[in-house]
């Protein structure tokens, strides 16, 4: 009797200090998931050794005694995955795991060639492209770094993913940290699309990142992200192309100190510890233009030396979001909303910073639009919209900016250097919808830009802000190649709009859309024409609305009209 109550007790007492453990385990290659191993091995002494498998759907359940444990999924054909040093307690429900398929192959040393697609590259010490030689990588491969060890390019790296199979270079670790291995490191040539680089470079002093380029580089369609350092340093580098990217989760998104041009354009930059584009030095041929920068604690810009333009970038959730160090870069149609300042100017008597301040939208800044530091002022102040700016447009400002003594070409009251002070009337100031700091059509933004700039989609006066209205275009591209003038009349209309130009210029289509690039209209002409009399819709509904005129495939003039 004494033992079957004894046994009872041990039943009891086991089950009152078990986990019931659920997950989920994936096959990258199939449609069903039934038949992988799950084990779960002993660390900690109140462990118990346990096994069990995945049902067709993938899941998997577990009553598992309180303990720490390695966990490993496998199944033939496919690579092991292991969580290492798991605690179990309580009701568990593990992250889902999916296996892959691809063929393991261990690397260091120099390496050349093609990495095929199927394939996984565990890198177990530094490799090296050499001078002279190309290593391309086709899409779907996985370069996993096994410690802290680097891919040095002295030759060619061509890495070719695509939008469904980006190239991953990352750690091997199950649960990685932002610092699990080195680097790469280019250089010589390197063109990368759609890839992945994740999860390695550890803090240093010099500001060397995860992607440290001295050669040259094309970088488009990727994600960089997870680094102690920075996502991307450029040193002394030659031409250097980074577009249509996502960079984040790094102490900084971009150091550059090079004497060489550098594109860095339409990327999204975000959630970084100190700056997202720290810019030491690069040739003033340089462009850093149409990117998207917010989350980043100091600044989303930091200009330190030479006069390059820094133009059409939406900066928002920042310290300070372009911050002037030395020098007079040219700050030029930018939407910079909610961050503590909008431009900022270092004071330190060798640096002398004097930016040109051109056409922006500075609002909704919880301090200052403009602030010095010091007793540095901009070299000029024109053509912007302040609005909503916690403690004023500014500290330092050139003699009359901001005070109201005429009106624009709109008739908006405006300073003597026809800044504006509205509401610039966004469509949207949500990041995820397609028309985020997009002007709404009564904007007093609208054609209210310095008209010396060409406008770049639509050929009227420049909007102020980053994103002129009809900023979403659709399928369509206007080119304004401008080679003639017609005359669009009566404008704004309600009725008829006509087009005429000379007599050596015809045209034989016009297109029409709303300010998101959806087509409302389009004209096909049998014969081309010097003049054309456009019946206006009385479907349309007041507002404004864009053209572009063709002669066969070739764009002679675009532009606004409004409906009345």
């Amino acid at each position: 009797m004494k033992k079957i109550l004894l046994l009872l007790i041990l039943l009891i007492s086991a089950s009152s200090f078990a986990a019931n453990v659920t997950g989920k385990v994936f096959l990258d290659n199939g449609a069903t998931y039934e038949n992988c191993t799950i084990t779960f091995t002993p660390v900690s002494p109140s462990a118990v050794l346990a096994q069990t498998t995945s049902q067709l759907d993938g899941s998997f359940t577990a009553n598992i005694a309180n303990g720490v444990y390695n966990i490993k999924y496998e199944k033939n054909g496919y690579q092991i995955y292991e969580l290492l040093n798991y605690f179990i307690n309580d009701t568990v429900i593990l992250n889902d795991v999916t296996l892959s398929s691809n063929i393991l192959v261990l690397v260091n040393g120099n390496v050349s060639g093609a990495w095929t697609k199927g394939h996984t590259y565990r890198v177990t010490g530094n490799i090296i492209v050499p001078a002279g030689q190309t290593l391309t990588i086709e899409e779907g491969v996985e370069v996993k770094f096994d410690g802290y060890y680097s891919l040095i390019v002295n030759g060619t790296l061509l890495a070719n993913g695509s939008a469904d199979k980006y190239v991953q270079f990352t750690s091997n670790k199950t649960s990685p940290t932002n610092k699990d291995w080195d680097q790469i490191v280019v250089n010589g040539i390197s063109k990368m699309d759609y890839c992945i680089i994740e999860y390695g470079k550890a803090k240093n002093d010099d500001n060397i990142g995860l992607l440290n380029v001295t050669g040259n580089l094309t970088l488009t369609n990727s994600k960089i992200r997870n680094s102690e350092q920075s996502a991307i340093s450029i040193r002394n580098a030659g031409i250097i192309t980074v577009q249509n990217n996502k960079i984040y989760n790094c102490a900084y998104g971009f150091s550059v100190y090079t004497t060489g041009k550098v594109t860095i354009e339409d990327n999204e930059i975000y959630n970084h510890v100190w700056i997202g584009i720290n810019i030491y030095q690069a040739s003033t041929a340089s462009t850093f233009k149409n990117n998207i920068i917010y989350d980043c604690i100091y600044q989303g810009i930091q200009s330190i030396r030479f006069n390059y333009k820094i133009e059409r970038n939406i900066i928002f959730n920042t310290g300070t979001a372009i911050f002037v160090t030395y020098g007079q870069p040219t700050i030029i149609n930018n939407t910079l909303i909610y961050n503590e300042h909008g431009i900022g100017l270092y004071d330190n008597p060798s640096t002398t910073p004097n930016p040109i301040i051109n056409s922006n939208i500075i609002s909704n800044n919880s301090k200052y639009a403009i602030y010095s530091d010091g007793t540095y002022k901009p070299h000029s102040v024109s053509y912007n919209l302040f609005y909503n700016n916690g403690y004023g447009t500014g500290n330092m400002l050139p003699i009359g900016v901001g005070t109201i003594i005429t009106t624009n070409k709109n008739n908006t009251p405006a300073d003597a250097y026809y800044n504006i002070f509205e509401n610039p009337d966004f469509e949207s100031i949500t990041l995820a919808d397609e028309t985020f700091c997009i002007l709404k059509s009564n904007s007093p933004a609208v054609d209210a830009g310095d008209p010396s700039i060409i406008a770049s989609k639509n050929g009227t006066i420049v909007d102020i802000g980053a994103r002129e209205i009809g900023g979403v275009l659709s399928n369509e591209k206007f080119t304004n190649s401008k080679l003639s003038t017609i005359k669009v009349f009566p404008n704004p209309t309600t009725n008829y709009l006509s087009f005429e130009t000379n007599q050596d210029t015809t045209f034989d289509s016009i297109k029409f859309f709303d300010i998101n690039g959806k087509t409302v209209d389009q004209i096909k002409l049998t014969n081309s024409v010097s003049e054309y009399q456009w019946k206006v819709s009385q479907h349309l509904a007041k507002g404004v609305y864009l053209y572009s005129i063709m002669n066969g495939n070739k764009t002679i003039d675009s532009g606004k009209f409004i409906k009345k």
